[in-house]
């Protein structure tokens, strides 16, 4: 009687083993649970800093002119002026913005920057020539060019793709210039030299453009390259010992640049 109930019992536990087991087989099975996909927010303030170089080109132009020992004797022509700077540099500074959504993946920003920079370029001619009384004389001059902080203040459009940016920019540029030139007449004979030194600064406005790409590697931290060109024009400049006006034209800047920034939470 015993065997009988324990054979029973055996029985109905294989029974509901099997029952168990292919219920369990008829529940599909679930997928590990993944974390989910970070969210990139650009909108909002930033500030930040920045690094890179600049190159610079520079060119200066004058018509030529007549000196003379004395008032009444003889003249002579000092032929005309042309040359050529490139004040390369590295530079630093600090940008600050601010960063709309105009749909998921377009961007809309403004931003302002300083940057500090000093690079000095000098050329030194000399002229050999002769009066109409035959008199000979030579005339020497040392033009340097500084360019020394710039400023931009830049529109951004850019397109998103999760941590990623990929923007153009373009706006006004200001770039500070010191111009100065050392110039000396030396006459034969005993005709006593002349020298005279001249200087000018100015803080000029122009035109900015360029692209960048960032890279939002952390909820409030962002990184970025980006290439500017500038162009600002000429203005008047005075040289030579007969005071004469020359231009001096800044027409094309390059600035290659590497930032971080700290976007603040909007």
């Amino acid at each position: 009687m015993h065997a009988k109930k324990k054979v029973l019992v055996g029985l109905a536990s294989l029974t509901l083993f099997d029952i168990s087991a292919a219920t369990a087989a008829d529940f599909p099975v679930k997928a590990p649970l993944r974390p989910p996909a970070p969210i990139y927010d650009w909108s909002g303030f930033y500030i930040g800093g920045h690094a890179g170089y600049r190159w610079a080109d520079a060119s200066f132009s004058s018509p030529g002119y007549t000196v003379q020992s004395f008032p009444g004797f003889g003249t002579g022509d000092v032929p005309a002026s042309n040359a050529r700077f490139r004040p390369n540099s590295g530079l630093v500074g600090v940008q600050a913005g601010v960063n709309f959504m105009i749909s998921p993946s377009v961007l809309a920003g403004v931003e302002g920057d300083w940057s500090w920079a000093s690079a000095k370029r000098s050329i030194a001619s000399t002229v050999a020539g002769e009066l109409t009384d035959g008199l000979g004389f030579i005339s020497q001059s040392a033009p340097e060019l500084e360019l020394t902080w710039q400023a931009t203040i830049r529109g951004r459009l850019g397109v998103v793709n999760g941590p990623w940016l990929f923007y153009g920019t373009a706006g006004v540029a200001f770039i500070h210039a010191r111009w100065s030139e050392t110039a000396a007449l030396i006459f034969e004979d005993l005709v006593p030299p002349r020298a005279a030194t001249w200087t000018d600064r100015k803080t000029l406005a122009g035109f900015v453009g360029g692209v960048g790409i960032e890279y939002m590697y952390a909820a409030n931290w962002i990184g970025r390259i980006e290439y500017l060109y500038e162009n600002f024009g000429d203005f008047d400049v005075r040289h030579s010992i007969v005071l004469q006006t020359g231009k001096l034209d800044i027409g094309d800047v390059h600035k290659l640049r590497v930032a971080i920034s700290y976007k603040f939470s909007p």
